[in-house]
């Protein structure tokens, strides 16, 4: 039985909802030998969706296409990324070969350390194809940085590398802005894109539409409420439409989009709560003053209103609180918090 408004899995062809520009500057990487993407985003936000339907679109013309996929979400050291490395590029050596009519031989097993994150453009090379190394979760190697280990060793390796591509994602906004904005890690061989919540038309227009097509009734108005309380991330907005959706009921009203909202909350609040008993006062006081809209975190009137003693221990508060992925800043200084849902409890329900 076929439900609306799947959040288990991804998006794939034409259920993906706008993001055809993103999809496209993924397409347009891919298609330039040697060159890279990074893509970041809270989570949920879209990006394995973007990445899965660019490869799809680029395999689809492209017969000699290499696809390594390595997910970095429980690496924590250099030797695990080292394992974690290796043990998928013999895979990926093995997958190869497994059709071609020249198979080739590489003994990735007695590759030396500092010829390991070669591999990629040694099978390349081998198999005269293109290789595409899609590595998630990529801002955790910062945990692997030591004396003997630096991105910057990564990238010396990779940017020779000119029939490989590397799609670099990571759920951690700062984190990765700290590897490719501030450090300007792979500057010269990696764009970065950075995901931005979806239009309301286009979502609401969704929402409207799909229930519609399934039988039910909502207004723009309520859709719309739908779209606020997600804040554009279409994770919370399918949760909150299968909520509804699941209401016997074939006019979706704005109490039952309260009541939706009221569900989907009261999954959610345990981890919110966890999340506030990791926070200092002083970054509590400033996590209410981004939720009261103030943008001037460091002024005078700012710091005396909401008790931050000085606009300097503001910016250790502002540190703290982007190492702990709560908040984020964009390119004009203006601070959100990352998380659109832990957002809306904070701004109607905690700080009331």
């Amino acid at each position: 039985m076929i439900l609306p408004f799947a959040f288990d899995k991804i998006a794939a062809g034409n259920s993906i909802l706008g993001r055809s520009e993103e999809i496209g500057t993924v397409v347009a990487a891919l298609e330039k030998g040697g060159r890279g993407l990074a893509v970041y985003g809270e989570a949920r936000s879209g990006k394995e969706t973007i990445v899965t339907e660019a490869i799809e679109q680029v395999r689809a013309r492209k017969r000699n296409l290499i696809v390594c996929q390595i997910d970095l979400f429980n690496v924590r050291t250099f030797d695990d990324f080292c394992d974690r490395w290796r043990a998928r590029m013999k895979e990926c050596a093995v997958e190869v070969n497994r059709g071609a009519l020249l198979p080739f031989e590489i003994s990735i097993d007695e590759i030396a350390a500092n010829k390991l994150f070669d591999l990629p453009g040694i099978i390349a090379t081998e198999a005269a194809a293109q290789m595409v190394v899609y590595i998630k979760e990529f801002q955790n190697l910062l945990r692997a940085e030591d004396e003997d280990f630096r991105l910057e060793d990564l990238e010396r390796s990779w940017s020779r590398q000119r029939q490989v591509n590397y799609l670099l994602t990571g759920s951690f906004v700062n984190a990765m802005k700290s590897i490719f904005v501030e450090r300007r890690c792979f500057y010269g061989m990696c764009r970065t894109l950075e995901l931005q919540p979806l239009g309301r038309r286009e979502v609401c227009e969704y929402i409207r539409t799909t229930f519609l097509n399934y039988g039910r009734v909502i207004e723009m108005e309520e859709a719309m409420a739908i779209y606020e309380i997600a804040a554009g991330n279409m994770w919370y907005v399918k949760q909150l439409c299968a909520n509804c959706y699941a209401m016997p009921a074939g006019y979706v009203n704005r109490k039952i989009v309260n009541q939706a909202r009221d569900t989907l909350l009261s999954v959610h609040i345990p981890r919110f709560k966890q999340m506030l008993l990791d926070l200092t006062s002083n970054q509590m006081s400033l996590l209410r003053a981004i939720t009261d809209g103030v943008q001037k975190l460091s002024s005078a009137e700012m710091v005396e209103r909401y008790r931050l003693n000085s606009s300097a221990n503001v910016a250790r508060v502002k540190d703290a609180l982007q190492k702990k992925e709560v908040i984020t800043f964009d390119s004009e200084d203006n601070a959100r918090i990352i998380d659109p849902l832990f957002a809306y409890w904070l701004r109607n329900y905690y700080f009331v």
